[in-house]
């Protein structure tokens, strides 16, 4: 066998299945080192210059009724009155046993409704408007209404829960409903699931509702000033959406291993093909 014969083809052939391994192995390579998603984009709160136990200013922006809120109120008097008693005391009866079998919007069939023209319907006193009042100045509205038809009455109003809804890319989007009557950003998302490793954390986008009109608004969780915000707290009818890492797209996996196992995939049939073409 001539050996210096073949030793040329042999080369020529290694050389052009070299080249041809060595462009997608570089392009795959390029891939790995960019879809993989960096712990920067991932962790919350950052702020390289704030010490530990630092003190921040939280912004409490107290949310103004708006039309098809729901709110509860809760009257107690402190003389027999047997009418009166029982209108309020039946609702209360209600929103007791809603509650107790796990009715979480029980509000939604025992609360008070501002209807479009910003006004509740409230036995015995009639129509109150409550529109653009927080929830601290339409219990006084409501209390000084009671008074000028009953004596020694105390009233109570609460917001009847907060409802938002979460979309993109968290783990269970969704509607949800707290009986609360406030709530961090950070505690509507986990709500949801948590994001995932494909959120882009550092747009978030809120939808907020004000008597006026819709506007939007854009947050960043990676950055400590978030808790000095305005929208650190969420308010009902809140619309959060979680848009996606530009990553997403090239189809890569989430984590490291899972890019690198994806990459391997790909070299290898890369290599079968490239044998395939150069015999």
């Amino acid at each position: 066998m001539n050996l210096e014969l073949i030793n040329p083809i042999f080369a020529q052939n290694t050389t052009l299945l070299s080249k041809k391994i060595l462009h997608p192995f570089l392009l795959l390579l390029l891939v790995t080192l960019h879809s993989c998603v960096p712990n920067k984009k991932i962790i919350y709160l950052q702020d390289a210059n704030k010490q530990a136990d630092t003190l921040y200013q939280v912004q409490l922006n107290n949310y103004l009724l708006q039309k098809g809120d729901i709110i509860g109120i809760d009257v107690k008097l402190m003389n027999d009155n047997p009418l009166i008693q029982n209108i309020f005391q039946q609702a209360q009866n209600n929103a007791a046993q809603a509650g107790a079998q796990g009715g979480g919007d029980f509000y939604y069939l025992t609360g008070f409704t501002l209807d479009d023209s910003g006004f509740v319907a409230v036995p015995f006193v009639g129509k109150i408007n409550l529109e653009g009042q927080n929830i601290f100045q339409a219990n006084e509205t409501v209390q000084n209404t009671f008074n000028e038809y009953l004596t020694n009455v105390y009233t109570t109003v609460r917001l009847g829960g907060l409802r938002y809804s979460v979309l993109g890319e968290v783990k269970r989007p969704g509607k949800f409903m707290v009986l609360q009557n406030r709530m961090t950003i950070f505690e509507a998302l986990a709500n949801a699931g948590d994001l995932t490793e494909l959120a882009k954390r550092e747009s978030i986008t809120i939808m907020r509702q004000y008597p006026e009109g819709t506007k939007i608004h854009k947050v960043n969780l990676l950055d400590e000033k978030i808790i000095s915000s305005p929208y650190y707290y969420i308010q009902p009818n809140d619309l959060i959406y979680v848009e996606p890492l530009p990553i997403r797209a090239l189809g890569t996996g989430t984590t490291g291993f899972q890019t690198l196992a994806a990459v391997l995939s790909i070299l290898s049939s890369t290599v079968i093909i490239a044998t395939f073409i150069t015999r």
